[in-house]
């Protein structure tokens, strides 16, 4: 008898630990109410603005980026972008002319007229593409004329890389010119891209080649350019660098640009990624620490562009971990809020965000240097 006991009070506390387990599994990985995820949208949002405002000139530039692919009506009214244009430092300066472009953001012409002056050669290229987006294409010319002329091999990128924002079948006949023209890796790579997004096969092909090369740095590059461009053509080397491929980086980058085409099955590789903590030793020029950001950072964009709401837990985690990299937790917001809005309606900006919008900002004054974008 108090052996059948002994067995039945050991079922019970099997059932007991089960359930315990099943709730707190729900408790972590259930989907969030529409008040949690509004909370949590807002507290991404206010990470992004926190870092348009802040010191560091390299996370000025991602979460300006980041508002202009997540954000961009938040970016113009928080007021993130406008008082970035006029920054001293011109890598901020050029991401917030290039969202003021691509938001349509026309009350912003007169200021890009006047960077479109600016002694940097990056500022002015944005500003003119500002410009060209706010309807005034009299110096959209001068873009074309930085590709093919410009000394600086990191313009001479920068300009391939608006033109392929312009669109237009018309820039594939240019961009080919530059492309037989040019010397250097860094345009050559960007000329590729931009051609590809504007469907051209052959720049396709090239960068698909180089999509399959075995050197996981020139893998993952390839690869990321052709998710940029929405490559249907790459979708089988998404699927094997998704599979097979030996790098963090690579099977992340592959798992983006399948999400990017449709195909969300990088969801549980992006969120087992996010807590990635098992960097290369002794690799020259590559810390540990350094590949634990990158790999995260990239974790999170793959999930931003699958935004699916499983995710929301573990970008949860990663937001509230006091020990993460400000790089990942700007990574981690896009993710957030490009999830929470498609899993529901844009929330109404409305009175409480032009308050907001309103408050006072001091925008740092930063040491100019010789390129904007990187």
């Amino acid at each position: 008898m108090k052996r059948i006991f002994s067995r039945f009070a050991c079922i019970v506390s099997l059932l007991v630990m089960v359930v315990l387990l099943g709730c707190s599994t729900k408790a972590v990985r259930g989907p969030m109410d529409s008040y949690d995820q509004t909370a949590f949208r807002s507290a991404a949002i206010h990470t992004l603005e926190e870092a348009a405002f802040g010191e560091s000139p390299s996370q000025r530039m991602q979460a300006l980026e980041a508002f202009k692919e997540v954000a961009p009506c938040e970016g113009i009214s928080l007021k993130a972008v406008p008082l970035n244009i006029e920054n001293a430092y011109p890598g901020a300066s050029f991401a917030a002319l290039m969202a003021a472009g691509e938001s349509g953001a026309t009350h912003l012409e007169e200021l890009a007229r006047t960077r479109a002056e600016h002694p940097d050669a990056n500022v002015r290229l944005a500003a003119l593409f500002a410009l060209h987006q706010f309807g005034d294409k009299s110096r959209t010319s001068e873009i074309a004329g930085h590709l093919l002329n410009h000394r600086d091999a990191r313009v001479r990128a920068n300009a391939a890389y608006v033109i392929g924002k312009m669109g237009g079948k018309q820039q594939i006949k240019l961009l080919k010119i530059a492309l037989r023209k040019e010397q250097k890796d860094l345009p050559k790579l960007q000329i590729l891209e931009a051609l590809s997004t504007l469907g051209d096969k052959y720049a396709s092909e090239r960068l698909i080649f180089e999509g399959y090369s075995e050197i996981p740095q020139q893998s993952a590059v390839a690869l990321m350019m052709l998710a940029n461009a929405r490559c249907e053509a790459a979708e089988s080397l998404f699927w094997l660098k998704m599979h097979s491929g030996k790098w963090p980086e690579v099977r992340l980058q592959a798992a983006r640009g399948l999400a990017r085409l449709g195909y969300p099955q990088g969801l549980k590789l992006g969120m087992q990624m996010l807590s990635f903590n098992a960097p290369q030793e002794g690799i020259k020029d590559d810390p540990p620490e350094q590949q634990i950001r990158r790999v995260r950072g990239l974790a999170a964009l793959a999930l931003e562009s699958i935004a699916d709401p499983e995710a929301l837990g573990p970008l949860k985690r990663a937001f509230d971990n006091p020990k993460e990299s400000e790089y990942v937790k700007i990574a981690v917001a896009r993710a957030v809020i490009k999830t929470i809005d498609r899993c529901r309606p844009q929330p109404d900006e409305g009175a409480a965000m032009a308050q907001r919008a309103d408050k006072p900002h001091q925008v740092a004054a930063q040491p100019s240097g010789d390129g904007a974008a990187e």
